[in-house]
């Protein structure tokens, strides 16, 4: 699990390295999220409230549309509960490399 940031490449499916946001009492609770790169797949954003043991797909929207993407996005999340560890993990790629970075 990584604090800070989390870094790589995905060349086929599976999923990143955890990454926990800072959760000290007045730390920033954003953090961002970006992939990049020539590719055609899906990576989706997921996170856990049980340390890792299980892994819930996030949402974009109060709608509940999941937080997949298929191009190169770059945006800031925010995280209002403590302990919480986030992931990307990458559903399909049929071509290309998937560049990512979750950071604070």
């Amino acid at each position: 699990m990584a604090t800070g940031k989390v870094t790589g490449a995905f060349v086929g499916t599976g999923q990143s390295e955890r990454f926990a946001p800072d959760s000290r009492p007045g730390a920033p609770r954003r953090f961002n999220l970006s992939l990049w790169g020539t590719f055609s797949g899906t990576v989706q954003v997921e996170r856990s409230f049980d340390r890792g043991a299980s892994w819930l797909a996030c949402s974009r929207d109060g709608a509940g549309t999941p937080a997949a993407y298929s191009a190169p996005v770059s945006l800031v999340m925010e995280e209002p509960e403590a302990g919480v560890l986030y992931r990307l993990n990458c559903t399909a790629l049929s071509s290309g490399t998937v560049n990512y970075r979750l950071s604070q």
